[in-house]
């Protein structure tokens, strides 16, 4: 079958889950994500912010099955009995309506208005509709004004403490005998002071029977402090005495000269000996090896300088015996100078190599000396060792009663600072503190949903786009759905190419977008081999920027390299742009449209460029009618002179978009190549130039995928390139548009 008889019907693609498929939507969609968190975000945050925060306070108590003892020492004794019931009995007292109602009255909440919602501008409770009626049907008739007061009263209280109990939380922590008191409010300071009061409350009745207790403990604490400080003291003496007759200041390094000195000799000896061992191998590779190769010499600026002479006078040394023998007067000055620079270097290195020896020397002997000291101050240091073994005796006697002596001070003073309190079976753990963040709304949890609901629609929305989306998104879609040969892969260039993109192939072959565009060119060439190669190729793509001028241009040197006789045309007549790669005067000296017209002849318009066996035709002035010109008797038969001339002719022609152009252009050229870009070539135009080159039977080549993001479709291979910048199209009517780069406009074509 010919290669422009294609199939009616398009094979569809296979509907496959790919994972690096769905990373590639949500990496192409991250702004449409981003957009959707933020939205879910912001709306989170301002409801949030709307809501009217509900403050915590929180405190803890600990209780004991027994009264705490009042040293350390004897609280070692006292097993910790934990028992379930009597916690469970101190969460019932703690949640009693008589204790909340106590802390009712203490803080009159009966008349805050932020505790009793319902009380009046006047400062009575209205209990509220229901309450009302309620009253109207409860109440006998007969019934005094009193009754009716108590009742009211009664309901009152009974709703400010279901109030009160409701924002009221007693918990118990697991396997502890610490209950947590909390309480919620729209103010933070009323959350704050119910708490505290709380505790107050319920402790206050123990604080009178443990006031005594505690004043006798803490004296009987007063004598044994006194105890325990004359055994300090005397500890103290005896040790001091014992100093004194030792002759031992101390034993501690940094105090005692001979530690002191035995530490500071051992580590300048520890110096010394890897000092002498680097020396000492630094000697012996000098002399095994000498000291040509050594850093110290290559690195000598004075042996490097000598060295560049030597190289030079020796090859202007060579140079001269090629011509002269050498008893030539210059070849002798030459030589002499040689031996002069040469005598240098090895003077040079063997002062280099005396220093290394001298160094090593030094280093030895300050080691034997080192060593000599070390061994003085450990006999030193072995003599005081045998006289401090009582001394340390006496040192950890006084240790041990400072430890003792300042134990007692701690806990006297402690028993001081919270007498009435911690003398009790109940402990305060923590008061309630103002609480500075509401604990309701929870702005981070909420944002932290808000978060992970926005990433999960944001998501959802990218697929649903990515389905309603009718771009190409991947290679294998052109081959499946249209039946379309991929002819090469070109990938995203990185940034630094953006000025010289249009010639990367010359200026960076070795850049993985030239690479491409080589292999691009054989799979060309094999593809057409069987039917004798095609000579004329029209490049082209279906919109505007997919960088189908760079391409052609790119392809076009690599032709030129290859050996062929390459001409490029750009037959772009509605916005040119290659005259601007090639030679900005081009346009000036007449082109493509002044050739069809006739103004101009073949030879005219054919530019020579920098790069051998590649030829150029530009534009020419931009024309009010280029589908005509195109189309005329002289183009087709200016084409079949060029055949006989050239080995390749390329033809840039302008996208399709809807223009009649590229139709013109394919009847006349042997090879139709597209340029499709991965998330920019839509189906539907992809569909209809397929069906367009095919019911004017032109031969479609294949395509090239242009700016294919390689990072992400194929891991690192292509890590290395980024992307490029092409110069987008924006076409108009065509018949009054100025191009872009100064290309004047054709007012009128004469009669082709």
């Amino acid at each position: 079958m010919h290669a422009s008889e294609f199939p009616a019907s398009f094979p569809q693609a296979e509907d496959e889950i790919d994972l690096r498929d769905c990373l590639e939507v949500l990496v192409r969609r991250k702004w449409l994500i981003g957009g959707v968190l933020f939205a879910v975000f912001v709306t989170t945050f301002i409801v949030t912010l709307a809501m009217t925060p509900i403050y915590k306070a929180t405190g803890k108590l600990e209780f004991n099955l027994q009264p705490p003892k009042v040293t350390t020492f004897e609280d070692m004794l006292v097993p910790q009995t934990q028992t379930r019931e009597f916690m469970n009995t101190q969460t019932k007292l703690l949640t009693s309506d008589s204790l909340a109602w106590r802390v009712i009255e203490t803080l009159d909440l009966v008349h805050n208005p932020r505790f009793n919602t319902e009380i009046t501008a006047e400062g009575e409770d209205s209990g509220g509709i229901l309450s009302d009626l309620r009253r109207m049907l409860t109440t006998m008739p007969g019934q005094g004004e009193d009754l009716d007061a108590q009742v009211r009263e009664a309901e009152v209280q009974q709703r400010l403490l279901k109030v009160f109990l409701d924002n009221l939380e007693i918990k118990a922590e697991r396997d502890t005998t610490i209950l947590n008191l909390a309480f919620s409010s729209p103010d933070p300071a009323l959350a704050r002071d119910v708490v505290n009061t709380f505790i107050g409350s319920f402790i206050a009745w123990q604080l009178d029977k443990k006031i005594g207790a505690a004043g006798v403990a803490n004296e009987q604490l007063r004598k044994q402090v006194e105890v325990a400080r004359i055994r300090l003291e005397k500890s103290e003496a005896e040790m001091n005495a014992f100093a004194q007759k030792a002759g031992i200041v101390s034993l501690d390094s940094r105090m005692n000269l001979v530690y002191k000195q035995l530490e500071e000799i051992n580590s300048a000896l520890a110096l010394a000996h890897a000092q002498r061992l680097g020396r000492e191998a630094l000697d012996a590779q000098a002399r095994e090896v000498g000291v040509s190769a050594l850093p110290m010499v290559i690195d000598n600026p004075l042996i490097q300088e000598l060295r560049q002479q030597y190289v030079q006078l020796e090859s202007q040394y060579e140079d001269k015996l090629v011509v002269f023998k050498p008893d030539y007067p210059e070849a002798r000055r030459l030589k002499a100078r040689l031996d002069d620079v040469a005598s240098k270097i090895r003077h040079e290195e063997s002062r280099i190599q005396g220093g290394i020896r001298n160094d090593y020397l030094v280093a030895l002997k300050n080691e034997e000396s080192l060593r000599t000291q070390a061994d003085l101050a450990k006999t030193s240091a072995l003599d005081l060792n045998d006289r401090a073994t009582q001394y340390k005796i006496l040192e950890r006697e006084v240790e041990t009663n400072k430890e003792i002596h300042q134990s007692l001070l701690q806990r006297g003073k402690e028993i001081d600072a919270t007498v009435g309190t911690d003398i009790s079976n109940i402990q305060v753990v923590d008061h309630a503190l103002l609480p500075v963040k509401a604990d309701k709304p929870r702005i981070q949890l909420n944002l932290m949903l808000s978060i992970g609901i926005g990433l999960l629609l944001g998501v959802a929305a990218a697929f649903l786009l990515e389905f309603l989306d009718n771009t190409i998104k991947s290679i294998d879609e052109i081959t499946d759905r249209f039946g379309i040969g991929i002819l090469g892969v070109l990938p995203e260039a990185e940034k630094k190419f953006a000025d010289r993109l249009d010639r990367l192939v010359v200026s960076d072959p070795r850049a993985g977008f030239s690479e491409a565009i080589r292999t691009t060119r054989v799979s060309i060439q094999l593809s057409t081999a069987a039917e004798g190669g095609t000579r004329t190729l029209l490049i082209t793509s279906t919109s505007e920027g997919e960088g189908k001028s760079t391409i052609a241009v790119n392809m076009a040197l690599t032709f030129a390299a290859a050996g062929d006789r390459v001409l490029i045309i750009d037959a772009d007549l509605r916005r040119p742009r290659l005259h601007q790669v090639f030679s900005p005067s081009a346009s000036g000296g007449g082109g493509l449209s002044e050739l069809l017209i006739g103004s101009k002849s073949l030879d005219d318009v054919i530019c020579a460029t920098e790069h051998e066996n590649l030829f150029f035709i530009p534009a020419g002035l931009v024309p009010p009618n280029p589908a005509e010109l195109l189309a005329s008797r002289r183009m087709r038969m200016y084409l079949e002179q060029l055949h006989e001339d050239f080995d390749r002719i390329i033809i840039d022609g302008p996208p399709s978009v809807g223009f009649a152009d590229v139709l013109v252009l394919s009847s006349l050229a042997s090879g139709v190549i597209l340029i499709s870009t991965l998330g920019r070539t839509h189906r539907q135009a992809l569909r209809l130039f397929r069906r367009s080159l095919l019911n004017i039977n032109a031969r479609l080549l294949g395509t090239i995928v242009n700016r294919l993001n390689v990072q992400n479709r194929f891991g690192d291979y292509y890590s290395k390139y980024g992307r490029y910048y092409y110069h987008p199209y924006a076409y108009g009517d065509g018949s009054t548009e100025r191009a872009q780069g100064g290309v004047p406009q054709l007012e009128e074509p004469r009669a082709s």
